[in-house]
């Protein structure tokens, strides 16, 4: 058994990326039994597929122990100790370092941020779609801010903070729908897409697709508070 992920740089659809072997999955992909971080965050991350009998939408789950060491702030995948980086991880990285830019000397940017996946593989999707989402993740949880538990989003990030298009926003509408979600954001420009309009949602759903433009108009909305 391997554990897989989706992220890559990629403009198109990725190929599933093995990132780990089950000597891993006890401390990627499953929650600490103790808190030992004095923050936990969780993200939603937007998909393209959702089965009305799949448990749970897939999150990553962020810890922050606050501590005064390593100095610079320190990524890592949950219990394990190993770095976030290398083939595949380009994507989370990428929203890391533009939450810890995008924040500055406003916050002290000291400790270990351990990040946990709910999810294990095969999960594929194209290319970076979930960068918008860990860097609002990543920022919120570094501000002490809370994430709006009805509200997911779908995007890449731009160098600019600009939130970038993605494929499949009908899909990902539906999928959100069924897990639950209430608001889904999408990058301005793709409320339109191809199909989206013909998306057929049950009443009971109540989906509202948003449109937005950069991080700072997405996190108002998905936290109640300007970055």
């Amino acid at each position: 058994m391997r554990v897989h992920t989706f992220f890559s740089r990629s403009g198109t659809v990725s190929s599933i990326i093995t990132l780990l072997t089950i000597s891993l999955v006890g401390s990627f992909t499953l929650l600490p039994s103790t808190a030992q971080a004095s923050r936990t965050l969780v993200v939603p991350i937007s998909v393209a597929t959702y089965s009305e009998d799949q448990v749970g939408f897939p999150t990553f789950v962020m810890k922050w122990d606050e501590g005064e060491q390593p100095d610079p702030l320190a990524l890592q995948w949950g219990r394990s100790q190993v770095p976030v980086r290398g083939t595949g991880m380009t994507s989370i990285q990428h929203a890391f370092q533009f939450a810890v830019k995008r924040l500055g000397s406003s916050i002290r940017q000291t400790g270990t941020l351990s990040l946990y996946a709910t999810f294990t593989g095969p999960l594929s999707e194209e290319g970076s779609t979930a960068e918008a989402a860990l860097a609002i993740g990543f920022i919120a949880l570094l501000k002490g801010d809370q994430l709006k538990r009805d509200i997911t989003i779908t995007g890449t990030l731009e160098g600019d903070g600009q939130i970038g298009q993605v494929a499949q926003v009908a899909e990902k509408t539906t999928a959100a729908a069924r897990a639950g979600y209430h608001v889904l954001l999408v990058p301005r420009g793709q409320f339109y897409a191809p199909r989206v309009n013909r998306v057929r949602l049950t009443p009971e759903s109540n989906v509202l697709v948003r449109e937005v433009d950069t991080i700072e108009e997405a996190y108002e909305i998905m936290t109640g508070k300007k970055l």
